[in-house]
């Protein structure tokens, strides 16, 4: 692989500020679109010594460019195909059949007990958006998940949508947890190699981190690095196994969900600081709603990583 690959310490994005940016705060859910409003808070983590911002369609993409074109600077984009990147069944993006994945996944079982307990029981109605299902949804046969593909050509036209925006491809997502926990290694590993081809970095990102990602290893999946969902009080599966994988892997983690649990807002910097000192993730990926809370987290992560 050679050098490990050395990545920007903070990266303003994820999920809730391109597209469910009213989760951080309700009160803006209104300013979801608003392209200028968007700006903003790239702006502020800018002028704070950002860099790196996670893009993943024209709602953020449009403003990197305006940005980009202000401080007459380079910036790093990681671009996100998120679910629209091309995996298939019977026709539909594999995220449409979510409800039928996730049942075969914790009843068949494909999941180990203590997994599938953890999904059917718990998370399931606590962190629906991941892991809600349907208990009635038909289970995916034999046959089915042979069927599952990768549309190659869709893959290829949704990485050239980043262009020179990007240097990095956050690839994989939730498509990339079921595809490995169903066996299906070969199409992640496809994505990566076509990642690579098209002259990008790709760094996997997926959200089963403890259970998924010594799959990824096993099977040598060719990226550069990880970004799983990792903070001061859980990850899922299983925030310790997590942590050890972080530390035992010689590749970057980027740790997304920095700061999504109740308590942790309360305090930022001890929280930011365990994810970096004690644990050693490279890099932070933080979404927020507000231009004030951009530049308040990027000062605090420069600031312990120098």
């Amino acid at each position: 692989m050679g050098d490990r690959l050395v990545l920007p310490p903070v990266i303003l994005g994820g999920d809730p500020f391109n597209r469910f940016r009213f989760l951080y705060d309700r009160s803006l859910w209104w300013k979801l679109h608003d392209q200028e409003y968007t700006l903003g808070v790239m702006r502020a983590a800018y002028d704070a010594g950002c860099r790196a911002y996670d893009l993943s369609d024209e709602s953020n993409t449009r403003p990197f460019w305006q940005l980009r074109a202000q401080v007459e600077e380079s910036l790093v984009g990681f671009g996100n195909p998120t679910w629209e990147q091309g995996v298939f069944l019977h026709g539909r993006y594999l995220q449409l059949c979510r409800d039928r994945i996730l049942r075969t996944l914790v009843e068949r079982p494909l999941f180990p007990p203590h997994i599938a307990t953890q999904i059917r029981d718990r998370l399931s109605q606590e962190a629906v958006m991941v892991f809600g299902y349907a208990p009635q949804a038909p289970l995916l046969s034999d046959e089915e998940i042979a069927d599952i593909h990768l549309d190659e050509g869709a893959f290829l036209r949704r990485l050239q949508e980043f262009g020179s925006a990007c240097q990095y491809i956050f690839l994989g997502g939730s498509d990339a947890d079921w595809l490995l926990s169903l066996g299906r290694a070969d199409i992640v590993q496809r994505m990566a190699i076509l990642t690579r081809k098209s002259g990008f970095v790709p760094i996997l990102l997926v959200h089963y981190a403890s259970y998924v990602i010594p799959i990824a290893e096993a099977a040598d999946i060719d990226v550069d690095g990880y970004a799983v969902p990792l903070n001061r009080d859980w990850s899922w599966f299983d925030r310790d196994a997590c942590v050890d994988l972080v530390r035992s892997i010689d590749k970057p983690f980027v740790a997304f969900m920095p700061l999504a649990s109740g308590g942790l807002k309360h305090d930022v910097r001890g929280a930011l600081r365990w994810l970096l000192h004690e644990i050693g993730v490279a890099t932070i990926l933080f979404g927020t709603a507000r231009p004030e809370h951009a530049a308040e987290t990027t000062r605090i992560v420069l600031n312990l990583v120098t």
